[in-house]
């Protein structure tokens, strides 16, 4: 029987901690499991270490091991390779620093792939990022990782350093030269110090040495993977919400989250991949920004129960019911092949409903998703869902914690398929797609590798 090539794109259709780095890993799980004879390599194509993905993979004795990622892409716990692409934010100091955890705690032996176009984030980034958000009048929630002041540089034009700048031998020298573009700005900020310049030098010495054989004109070697039948995995970070044109303005990040952005970046062809969104079945979101179907009933406490605390900030997430009518638009935006919902199991035995569309502060009906999402008031519908999955703990904070307990059970629901579900999860998923025009194509029902249903 012939085998398949898999080329997908797995995104975010919210405010990011959808789940998507579980998604990505179990796809490249199945990618492996087809036994080919091909590589598989995942790619992380926007965004920098002011996000993360949390992956729960099983050990050689059944245990639970949790990997967790912010600079490198997830194929870490996979032992798959690995790439950064030209418009990450790319800090190489976090990217080693995760790159020795998994050689040391995970035996890592994967390909390390990073464009040498790429641009390198650094000290004087995070110096400008942590100044401008605590001199703001009016916060934008950033995670202070120099996310902003890296990709203004990017939009300014103005001078910066590559991959392959920072792997040359000229790189004090260029250091030097970007720094003196920049002293004006770190000295008004009264952050210029004399000896910037040779303590980035010293500090990033070491990383310069151990990331120097990963330089490559990536977009001419990916296409070699993919004309080579090997298996591709491109991994966005963050969600729909906060793209820098398209997301809820001013709460965005400073890179474009959308699927069709990747292609031409990594220089692969759109139509050859499928695009598949993570939703989690309840949105999140953690810092500033409006939240149309946020709640403080008791539907919130899921937030509590599902230990609903960001990978990077560490922040506790404000939680909301099902929102459609951001969905539809966040999947159409992204040109989704398929849809995975995450976290039924955190929804169940409580009564759901709806986001179908907003009123704004005056109570008139608004059409679509507008620019600013503050101020909007969910819209519901009339339908109510509730299911029940299993008797046991309600409190699935501590994955670790439950997983002897529930292990047996959510093999059995990944067994049986989507006909084993409950009928009213069926229901939701039934009205959920015909809503947003698009399928849903999985459903995860525990938080760890293997515990989706697709189908």
């Amino acid at each position: 029987m012939e085998k398949t090539q898999v080329l997908e794109a797995v995104v975010g259709l919210q405010w990011g901690d959808e789940g998507k780095g579980k998604i990505v890993d179990e796809r490249v799980a199945y990618a492996k499991s087809l036994d080919d004879g091909k590589r598989t390599v995942v790619v992380r194509f926007q965004g920098g270490s002011n996000a993360g993905h949390t992956i729960l993979a099983r050990g050689p004795l059944g245990e639970l091991n949790q990997i967790v990622t912010h600079s490198a892409s997830c194929g870490l716990a996979s032992n798959s390779d690995i790439a950064i692409g030209p418009s990450v934010a790319f800090n190489p100091l976090a990217f080693v620093g995760e790159l020795d955890s998994a050689v040391q705690n995970l035996g890592y032996k994967g390909r390390v792939l990073i464009s040498n176009r790429v641009g390198v984030l650094l000290d004087y980034h995070i110096l400008l990022d942590s100044h401008a958000e605590e001199n703001r009048l009016s916060s934008v929630g950033s995670t202070k990782q120099g996310i902003g002041p890296f990709y203004e540089c990017n939009a300014g034009r103005t001078p910066r350093l590559t991959f392959k700048d920072y792997l040359s031998q000229r790189f004090p020298t260029k250091l030097r030269e970007v720094l003196s573009l920049k002293r004006g700005e770190l000295e008004s900020a009264g952050l210029w110090r004399d000896d910037l310049h040779e303590e980035i030098v010293e500090k990033n010495e070491s990383a310069r040495n151990r990331l120097r054989s990963f330089g490559e004109d990536l977009e001419d070697r990916l296409y070699e993977y993919f004309q080579r039948g090997n298996h591709i995995i491109i991994e966005g970070a963050q969600g729909t919400g906060l793209d820098v044109d398209m997301g809820d303005i001013p709460y965005t990040t400073s890179s474009h989250l959308l699927a069709p952005h990747a292609f031409p970046s990594l220089g692969l062809p759109r139509k050859a991949f499928r695009i598949l969104g993570v939703e989690k079945i309840y949105p999140t979101r953690v810092g500033l920004g409006g939240l149309p179907s946020l709640t403080d009933d008791s539907f919130a406490d899921i937030g509590k129960n599902a230990g609903e605390v960001g990978a990077t900030t560490g922040r506790m997430r404000r939680v909301g019911y099902p929102d459609w009518a951001f969905i539809k638009r966040a999947a159409r935006l992204n040109e989704c092949d398929g849809i995975i919902l995450t976290r039924a199991d955190n929804v169940q035995d409580v009564k759901i409903k709806v986001c179908m569309g907003y009123n704004d502060k005056e109570s008139s009906l608004v059409n679509g998703v507008p620019c600013s999402l503050t101020g909007m008031k969910a819209i519901y519908g009339q339908e109510r869902y509730k299911w029940h999955l299993w008797d046991g703990p309600k409190d699935l904070s501590n994955p670790l914690a439950v997983d002897e307990i529930l292990r047996s059970v959510r093999a059995d629901y990944v067994r049986n398929g989507l006909k084993g579900l409950p009928s009213r999860l069926r229901d939701f998923v039934e009205d959920h797609d015909n809503f947003v025009e698009c399928e849903t194509v999985g459903i995860s029902i525990g938080p760890s590798r293997g515990e989706t249903i697709y189908f």
